[in-house]
């Protein structure tokens, strides 16, 4: 594909900006959702 090839680390980057906000969201529900159960 074409955008991979002409710019690859800005591909990886914005991968890797998304993972670690998946993970930042993961760590909010963890904490969030048994405050909120036990509210």
């Amino acid at each position: 594909s074409k955008l991979w090839d002409s710019q690859p680390e800005h591909f990886a980057n914005r991968v890797e900006a998304l993972g670690l906000y998946w993970h930042f969201v993961d760590l909010v529900w963890i904490f969030l959702f048994p405050v909120l159960y036990l509210l």
